[in-house]
């Protein structure tokens, strides 16, 4: 239990802004039980849940944008700046060495800039729609579970992908069992299954999707898995996963069948 806990708080340490780890104790904790990503995922997707309450009182533009400024207050841009680079290194020729040479590169380019531009939109335009619905319970288990399939993401591309060269991603990778993927996935259906929906098998589908694609991508791009790619493949499910929660909850899906 002790490690179970040390790897919560690693792992929070990790993926916010929080300075709650104070040691490389809880790191390798939350490496070694890294089926706690996507747990890790509900407590921030609980805390940000928790605070989309009281802003979905404001207009709905308004409720958005200001969200969108507390979620990188709180997660930070670690994984945004990871689909930036991701983005720069698709987009370049050359070997999958000089890729991962501008993948390091401080500068952000074009192709990094739009990625962020429009994740970002689709964000925005989520929450837009998001803040409408008229249920505060709705709203907090679609940001809660949204943040759940993001770390979902992050960890199934660490673990079907293999390792393009030494770093952080490699350090999860080496260490990852198939029991640890298993758990996460398992953690991740049950809080989707709070909807008491079918169709929200949808967003689960949608991030193996997204997750098959980052893993062939990266292994055309750089010859395997970093972790830029994995924090890009976060930072895509999450817009994803709130539009179709949204439009699941919106639209008559049994009518359009």
């Amino acid at each position: 239990m002790r490690r179970i806990l040390n790897g919560l708080r690693g792992g929070l340490t990790f993926e916010t802004t929080f300075p709650l780890s104070q040691g490389e104790e809880d790191f390798w904790s939350f490496v070694d039980n890294s089926f706690l990503y996507p747990m890790v995922g509900a407590i921030v997707g609980a805390i940000l849940g928790g605070i989309a309450i009281p802003f979905s009182y404001l207009p709905e533009f308004i409720a958005a944008g200001t969200f969108l400024v507390v979620l990188y207050l709180i997660c930070g841009i670690l994984h945004t700046d990871g689909l930036a680079d991701f983005a720069d290194g698709l987009v370049t020729g050359g070997t999958h060495s000089e890729r991962r040479s501008v993948m390091k590169d401080e500068k952000t380019g074009a192709a990094g800039l739009v990625s962020i531009f429009a994740t970002n939109i689709l964000l925005f335009s989520g929450l837009v729609e998001l803040f409408s619905i008229d249920s505060f319970y709705q709203i907090f288990l679609i940001i809660l579970t949204a943040e759940v399939l993001s770390k979902l993401g992050m960890h199934s591309v660490l673990f079907f992908g293999t390792s393009a060269h030494e770093g952080m991603a490699s350090t999860f990778i080496d260490r990852m069992t198939r029991p640890d993927w298993v758990g996460g996935f398992l953690i991740s259906f049950a809080f989707s299954a709070l909807f008491m929906d079918p169709f929200v098998a949808l967003p689960l589908i949608a991030v193996f999707l997204i997750v098959l694609g980052m893993v062939k991508l990266g292994d055309r791009v750089i010859g395997g898995i970093n972790g830029d790619i994995a924090g890009a493949a976060g930072e895509i499910v999450r817009p994803i996963a709130i539009i179709l929660f949204v439009l699941i909850d919106k639209v008559d899906v049994l009518a359009l069948i």
